[in-house]
């Protein structure tokens, strides 16, 4: 029986079967053995199995650092 790992993380590249997934995870990367079969991706979470897991994968989006234009940096 394989073990199911349940993460929040986003999945950096596109599953494909018969290639590893990659997910970010809490600042680091998991690099998963190969996927064999895709069982569901939606844009909340992706569900998949990998030759030794099963992955479910809460997507969290990741905050996006935007420089603060010279204008409004002037007013703080």
């Amino acid at each position: 029986m394989k073990k199911t790992v349940s993460i929040s993380g986003k999945v950096v590249f596109p599953l494909r079967e018969g290639a590893r997934a990659v997910i970010a995870y809490g600042g680091d990367f998991i690099y998963t053995s190969r996927v064999v079969e895709i069982i569901e991706v939606s844009n909340d979470f992706a569900h998949f199995e990998t030759m030794n897991s099963i992955y479910i994968v809460a997507l969290v989006p990741h905050p996006v650092t935007a420089a603060m234009p010279e204008v409004y940096a002037k007013c703080a």
